[in-house]
């Protein structure tokens, strides 16, 4: 069976899964964009004021996979297709609760400054966001040749995430090399773990998609 049965099997059943997908990665992109502000923002108000919003994302998100399950109880489909329909969905909640934990650190933690290495790792799952939602756009479309665009897409998560893990490998050198304090080492060691933890949530959701095709085609 290739992709494009995959998802043909469902949808004349079922279109509400394509527009919950959409909708979480909609919610993931919007946390992102307030995680990177909130790594640039200095004002400590209006800082608690974006952490709050990223909260609002994270908790409609989990309304989205709510609402996941109950489409998904209703629907027909075989046991090997639910666990891969709901494995997707759970792992962009999971992409999404992420970014909801880099907010928290950032609030919590308190930074003087930060560092624009770990500026560009919020970047990297800005972009990161923004590719998953156009893949979620594109699956719908599977069958009109959209399948090389959601390859594109899953690779670009790749890329994304490899250079993280470069950013992130010299980062930690850095920290136990200069002259921080230990409160600073711990402070920054904790961001940058969780900023590192978030990108690898998205490579594992375009991992999903990859492994469903290799599966199916």
């Amino acid at each position: 069976m290739s992709l494009n049965d995959f998802f043909q099997f469902f949808v004349p059943k079922e279109k509400n899964f394509y527009p919950l997908y959409i909708q979480q990665a909609e919610n993931i992109e919007k946390a992102a964009k307030l995680l990177r502000n909130m790594l640039v923002e200095t004002d400590l108000n209006r800082l608690d004021a974006l952490k709050k919003e990223v909260k609002t994302y994270e908790t409609a998100g989990d309304e989205v996979l709510q609402t996941f399950y109950t489409q998904l109880n209703s629907t027909v489909l075989t046991p090997f297709e639910r666990e891969d329909v709901h494995e997707l969905a759970e792992m962009m909640d999971n992409f999404l609760d992420r970014i909801d934990d880099c907010a928290n650190i950032v609030l919590t933690r308190r930074f003087v400054d930060i560092d624009n290495d770990l500026t560009t790792m919020a970047d990297n799952i800005m972009f990161a966001a923004e590719s998953l939602k156009n893949i979620t756009i594109n699956l719908e479309f599977m069958t009109c040749g959209k399948g090389k665009d959601i390859a594109r897409l899953c690779n670009e998560i790749k890329v994304i995430e490899h250079d993280s893990d470069e950013i992130y490998g010299k980062f930690i050198n850095k920290i136990f090399t200069q002259n921080y304090s230990l409160v600073e080492i711990i402070k920054r060691k904790d961001l940058v773990q969780v900023l590192e933890n978030t990108t690898n949530s998205a490579k594992y959701i375009s991992d999903k998609i990859r492994s469903i095709h290799a599966k199916l085609c």
